[in-house]
């Protein structure tokens, strides 16, 4: 059975060209075509599933590369596959060539084509329609690839010196700055609640200094002012009456 088809795409003949042997690369826009493994630079072990019909049928196979002309743009591929799950084989030899017309690279590609199975009863016309679509999907998705930027390095920027370019600074974090009043006077920030200081326990009792932390935590409750100057006239008059009592004992003493 002889298939003939035909593509075209906007690039160069060599950037098609290229393009075309990279197989592991193009395989993909072929749809239902994937390459499973390199045998060599000629020889790929590739799977293919094709829908004909209402039959979806899987191959699995060995694609060769048995001539490839640079110079001339042309190829010719060997390929023969089985299904995966049935009895039934495929097996072409497809000639693929490249010719420029201005910025269009068109390509021809002519397949002697053998089939058994189910594949082979769906016929000439079928196979020939399923064809011309898969080369009309395989063409656009080779224009989008071919119109993909080129891959940005992995190694890292690099200066104009040819350097490893050095790390961005990490950004200044700037001293909050104090909020300023009509007149450009900082105005004042409220402050943290002062902690509950405990005096250490000593031998003597430092009235003044119990006084002071006592004052530290109360006034901050207008409320409790009355009650915070009756408790330091307490202590102090205690305070006293003990001083007074150690003079009287020393005196006796005496």
């Amino acid at each position: 059975m002889q298939i003939d088809s035909s593509f075209a795409v906007v690039a160069p003949i060599g950037t098609v060209w290229d393009t075309l042997m990279d197989f592991e690369r193009v395989a993909g826009c072929l749809p239902g075509a994937r390459i499973l493994n390199k045998l060599s630079e000629d020889a790929y072990q590739v799977g293919m599933t094709v829908k004909l019909g209402p039959v979806n049928m899987q191959y699995k196979g060995l694609l060769n590369v048995l001539e490839r002309d640079p110079a001339e743009h042309r190829a010719v591929l060997g390929g023969k596959a089985q299904e995966t799950r049935g009895q039934g084989t495929a097996e072409a030899t497809v000639t693929m060539a490249l010719t420029e017309d201005g910025t269009t690279t068109k390509g021809t590609v002519s397949a002697d084509l053998a089939l058994s199975g189910k594949a082979a009863a769906m016929g000439k016309s079928v196979i020939g329609s399923v064809t011309e679509q898969m080369m009309g999907l395989f063409a656009d998705n080779l224009q989008s690839m071919l119109a993909e930027p080129p891959a940005p390095a992995v190694d890292g920027a690099v200066d104009a010196a040819g350097e490893p370019a050095p790390p961005e600074p990490a950004p200044a974090v700037a001293a909050p700055v104090p909020a300023t009043t009509g007149t450009g006077t900082p105005s004042a920030s409220p402050t943290a609640a002062p902690s509950t200081r405990v005096p250490t326990p000593s031998s003597n009792l430092d009235v003044f200094s119990l006084a002071r932390g006592v004052a530290v935590d109360q006034l901050s409750s207008p409320g409790k002012v009355v009650g915070l100057v009756a408790a330091v006239a307490c202590l102090s008059y205690w305070a006293g009456r003990r001083s007074a009592f150690r003079m009287l004992r020393l005196c006796g003493r005496l």
